[in-house]
């Protein structure tokens, strides 16, 4: 049975739904998808609403059928739209789910929230070259280092993993066991290794095959990194964090102010919430 809030209605804007890129590295599938999917999930397909149809959807991007079958597909797959033989496809109303990224994002700003309702699961351990990025950012880390990686849930659902790498001389002092039970941080703190410092970039990067198959998007999609560089009292480094957040489900927040000067205006940060370090 057809569900009941499908009204029919025509969605005509399918010009502002964007292109498809014809990039290396990003199947046309997903462009589709990501494009589609955002278009319901801000509304310019409201719920009810009639999708464009294969061939529309194949003009508009440039692709095969195929490709907008697989797009579509994968949203039918994810309950954001009905399809109807001889119909066409039609924008469902999806409940709101309790992993909302603004859910997820009050959970981490709030250390004893993300301490309590977060789960960290270790993925690997192993020792190896400092990457190259890594050396940039402090030529002194070492030409040896263990790499550590985990993930971290909410309510079962992924949202973020974290990439650490440890100087050789520091690795050397931790063990599979302190690391099954704590993060990297954690683990050096607790051994007297007290962490002072850290400086920190914002960026965007594609997922690699790794990281992407734990947090359940395809290889080459967009994610936040926070990459941060912390260092003990002496100045020495102690770990290197790249800290990977599918954007869908963790958004970063800020309180801003407005300082006036005469008639410039301008944003002032007035107190963003705090990350834990740990995560």
């Amino acid at each position: 049975m057809f569900p009941s809030e499908v009204r029919e209605v025509k969605y005509e804007a399918i010009e502002e739904l964007g292109e498809v890129t014809k990039r290396r590295g990003v199947a046309y599938y997903h462009q589709v998808y990501t494009l589609l999917s955002m278009a319901l999930q801000d509304g310019s397909i409201p719920a009810g609403s009639a999708l464009p149809s294969e061939t529309e959807l194949m003009e508009q991007f440039d692709v095969s059928r195929n490709t907008v079958r697989r797009a579509l597909g994968q949203l039918e797959t994810e309950k954001r739209i009905v399809r109807r033989r001889g119909s066409g496809s039609y924008a469902r109303a999806v409940p709101t789910p309790a992993y909302t990224p603004e859910a997820i994002a009050e959970v981490v700003h709030d250390v004893d929230s993300a301490r309590t309702l977060t789960s960290s699961r270790l993925l690997r351990v192993h020792p190896g070259p400092t990457p190259e990025f890594v050396r940039r950012r402090d030529p002194q880390f070492g030409d040896v280092s263990m790499m550590v990686q985990r993930c971290r849930s909410y309510k079962d659902v992924p949202f973020l993993v974290t990439t650490s790498f440890v100087p050789d001389a520091l690795a050397r002092r931790l063990t599979r066991r302190h690391l099954s039970q704590q993060t990297v941080l954690v683990a050096l703190n607790a051994l007297g290794v007290v962490p002072s410092s850290a400086e920190q970039t914002m960026t965007a990067v594609a997922a690699d095959s790794f990281t992407a198959r734990h947090l359940g998007v395809d290889t080459a999609s967009a994610l936040l990194c926070v990459h941060r560089l912390i260092r003990d009292s002496s100045g020495r480094s102690m770990e290197h964090q790249s800290h990977y957040y599918r954007p869908d489900r963790c958004h970063f927040q800020a309180r801003l102010s407005i300082e006036r000067s005469g008639n410039d205006l301008r944003w002032q940060n007035a107190k963003a919430p705090p990350i834990p370090a740990w995560l």
